[in-house]
């Protein structure tokens, strides 16, 4: 597929639990002339056909790029979710088809496995804003170059990424060495949470409270006031990130 930058695009989203939707880059992507459609495979949903879930696409179609959001879940647990091996393939579909391809936390360590990195519990959970820093391979990068030097983020995970051989690492800072990489020209991934909003947050802690509070108390004591000073920076951060990632699409 050719398809001009300039033209609008069609994306495909992964919501890999409902708690974590697209937030910050659906808008972006809207905010585009873009659109996108979601697949919820945990779910057996797709926005694409509503009525029939068809399963994973095995093939990119006529999609420019493929987003894969975060979840709850773990990437090494094929097991658990057999959905997790199709979904690696068709990151690799993507990959090799040079389309972008973006992947938020557990969607960064799933593009970590297809490309031959580990995915390990790190003993502890960073959640929480965090300020990171980039590389200096991210100060050349076509889309962190773009940024500046430190910026504060969204964390909120319990595994980390080792840095998969041939990948470049962008991003440090905070409880990983790794908190952004890419592979190749085009797939990248991202360990922080740049989409979510104040109520995407809240709505983890109704769900999963009782595990993160005990964890990083500071998600329910300083959480308003953190969005407050936080979220309008974290949101244009999504969008300048977006907008540079689609201008991979060729």
């Amino acid at each position: 597929m050719t398809m001009r930058a300039d033209a609008s695009c069609q994306f495909l989203v992964v919501v890999n639990d409902p708690v974590a939707p697209s937030g910050s880059i659906g808008e972006a992507i809207i905010s585009n002339g873009d659109t996108y459609d979601v697949i919820m495979p945990n779910e057996e949903y797709a926005s694409f056909a509503p009525l029939s879930y068809p399963g994973m696409p095995e093939q990119p179609g006529d999609y420019a790029g493929l987003i894969i959001l975060g979840g709850p879940m773990s990437a090494n647990e094929d097991a658990v979710y057999p959905y997790l091996k199709p979904l690696m393939e068709l990151v690799r579909r993507f990959h090799e088809g040079e389309r972008p391809v973006l992947g938020v936390c557990l969607g960064a360590q799933i593009i970590a496995r297809v490309i031959g990195g580990d995915v390990t519990a790190m003993g502890r959970l960073e959640s929480g804003f965090v300020e990171l820093t980039r590389t200096a391979e991210g100060g050349e990068d076509p889309i962190f170059s773009v940024l500046g030097k430190s910026f504060t983020v969204f964390e909120n995970h319990f595994e980390a990424i080792s840095l998969p051989v041939g990948a470049t690492n962008l991003v440090t800072g905070g409880a990983c060495a790794v908190q952004a990489f890419r592979y190749g020209e085009k797939t990248y991934g991202l360990q922080f949470h740049m989409e979510v909003t104040v109520d995407i947050v809240r709505e983890w802690m109704r769900h999963f409270g009782a595990t993160l509070y005990v964890a990083e108390p500071r998600l329910l004591d300083t959480l308003e006031s953190d969005f407050t000073r936080y979220q309008e920076n974290q949101k244009a951060i999504a969008h300048t990130i977006i907008s540079e990632w689609r201008k991979l699409v060729k």
